[in-house]
């Protein structure tokens, strides 16, 4: 019996965490007749984001000729480097949201990603803290 009950808690924390962190992982394509986009110039972006259970790996490029942007971070609010930028992320979730907080030199502009119920919809909401923006960038990816 209590290996029932033992088992029936495993579950549903299981369960119950699959909700909360949504799976990011795939290739996206950057939707721009989809996107609101006020302050980001970029016209094509393609982000692949790859999932472990404490981490996350997101690789950005924003065309041929941009730099790619590559983070390997951790998803409890530890600062990792993004190499091909001199910036520095952090992530954690916020419910079914996850979070990145990124810092480069003296901007810090929030990231809240969050996914469609069918998986297929990937929306980044952009927020400029420094120097503080009144107006959010919404880019909309596709699963590739």
């Amino acid at each position: 019996m209590r290996i029932a009950v033992f088992l029936s808690l495993v579950l549903f924390a299981l369960c119950a965490t699959a909700q909360d962190h949504p799976p990011l992982t795939g290739t996206w394509q950057l939707d721009a007749g989809k996107s609101d986009l006020k302050t980001i110039k970029v016209a094509a972006a393609t982000w692949v984001i790859e999932e472990g259970d404490n981490s996350i790996h997101i690789t950005e490029s924003a065309g041929e000729k941009s730099k790619k942007l590559d983070m390997q971070c951790t998803t409890d609010g530890k600062e990792c480097t993004v190499s091909g930028n001199k910036a520095k992320a952090s992530f954690w979730y916020n419910g079914p949201m996850l979070v990145e907080m990124e810092t480069n030199g003296d901007r810090v502009t929030r990231y809240r990603l969050k996914i469609s119920e069918d998986g297929k919809t990937l929306t980044v909401e952009v927020t400029h803290i420094v120097p503080q923006v009144d107006k959010i960038d919404v880019m909309v990816f596709a699963k590739a």
